[in-house]
């Protein structure tokens, strides 16, 4: 079954072969051609949306929702709490899942990197069901953790009973979700690199090896593509959520439930080629750039503070449209001592042409300590002091 499933996936690497990046360019005037029932494209540093249909309909989403399970995997490494390193045990429950598969030994250890690596470029689903019971005991409490970073996301569409989106009758999600999901997890180096491995293989303990190969076929085939992840069964139909960056701009395209498996690929290039043509970034907020003001501040150490925008703020256009930014910024009364890093101390309103289009915490840089009797005494004496 195994020399099967390996021979399986060499055709499919030879048919991919036969596609070139010019089949997957079309004109952005075709972007109303699209084949997936539901779908959306939204420029990643804004978060405002350019094209969509459907994009808040609940739909089976397939192995996709393997996005919030590397997330999860990820958020731990990231915070300490598992290393790439770590070996854990693939459990017969794990190597009973049926679909794509990294064909694991039952009760070998595997190492998370590798793990990780098979789910991000081969959606193996036996991988998942490992990483799930490593990271929170069981599939059951891993998918706990799912939903509730989906909640935490403002995933309000989305609801999970599985980490590797095989059919279950529960198991939903939307274009929009996905989209949101996946610039969560664009902001993760390891993420990115994973995904643009192409071909690759998996050495188990005995020395067996698995191929690996991308099921996303804009690596290879559309320059821009930076990242990605497929999936498919019945019900949920032909998906592809992915990012693609020209110059500068970088847009998240989801499309859900198409036909076919280059429908999913062609509807997205149409995606992001009529957000290319049409719509360009501009930075008008720097997050950690101190304001020329300080604030003033009561009862502390220093007088005043400075101050910076707590995050990055960009503005989509469309293009030849003109840029008209207004800044107001708002601080809170009254502040007073201590304060530490990173405390909001007031906002600031960002407006193109009039109308608000984002609202950006105002964070202190310093850290000042509350005034203790002697300091209050030393400011008295050296105010009356006589020299």
């Amino acid at each position: 079954m195994k020399k099967i499933y390996v021979a399986f996936i060499c055709l499919l690497l030879i048919i991919g072969t036969l596609f070139t990046s010019n089949n997957l360019i079309v004109k952005a005037s075709d972007v109303e051609d699209i084949n997936s029932k539901s779908y959306v494209l939204l420029d990643k540093n804004s978060g405002q949306i350019i094209v969509e249909n459907n994009a808040n309909n609940k739909m089976p989403v397939a192995s996709i929702c393997k996005l919030m399970t590397s997330l999860i995997v990820l958020e731990k490494i990231e915070k300490g709490l598992l290393s790439l390193e770590d070996e854990l045990v693939a459990s017969s429950y794990a190597c009973s899942m049926e679909g794509s598969q990294a064909f694991l030994d039952e009760n070998n250890k595997y190492k998370v990197y590798d793990l990780l690596k098979s789910v991000v470029v081969a959606s193996a689903n036996d991988s998942c069901v490992v990483l799930a019971e490593g990271v929170a005991g069981s599939e059951k409490e891993f998918v706990k953790l799912m939903n509730q970073k989906a909640e935490q996301l403002n995933m309000t569409n989305t609801y999970y009973e599985n980490s590797n989106g095989l059919p279950t009758p529960n198991q939903y999600s939307t274009a929009l979700d996905t989209a949101k999901v996946l610039k969560q997890i664009s902001n993760y180096d390891l993420y990115n690199q994973l995904s643009n491995i192409w071909m690759d293989k998996l050495v188990h303990p005995s020395g067996r090896e698995t191929e690996l190969v991308n099921t996303n076929r804009l690596i290879k085939y559309y320059d821009y593509c930076l990242n990605g992840k497929t999936g498919f069964t019945d019900e949920a139909g032909y998906c592809l959520a992915s990012s693609a960056e020209n110059n500068g701009l970088v847009l998240i395209s989801v499309v859900l439930n198409a036909d076919d498996a280059g429908s999913r690929f062609s509807d997205s290039v149409k995606l992001y080629n009529y957000g290319f043509a049409n719509y360009e970034n501009k930075q008008v907020v720097f997050k950690n750039q101190p304001l020329n003001d300080t604030i003033s501040i009561c009862q502390g150490t220093k007088n005043d503070i400075r101050v910076t925008p707590k995050d990055d703020c960009f503005v989509l256009l469309k293009k030849g449209e003109n840029l008209n930014i207004d800044m107001q910024y708002v601080f809170n009364k009254n502040i007073k001592a201590p304060i530490k890093v990173g405390d909001v101390v007031g906002s600031c309103n960002v407006l193109n042409n009039g109308k608000e289009i984002a609202k950006i915490d105002i964070v202190s840089l310093d850290n000042v300590d509350k005034q203790k009797m002697g300091d209050i005494v030393e400011k008295i004496t050296n105010k009356w002091a006589i020299i």
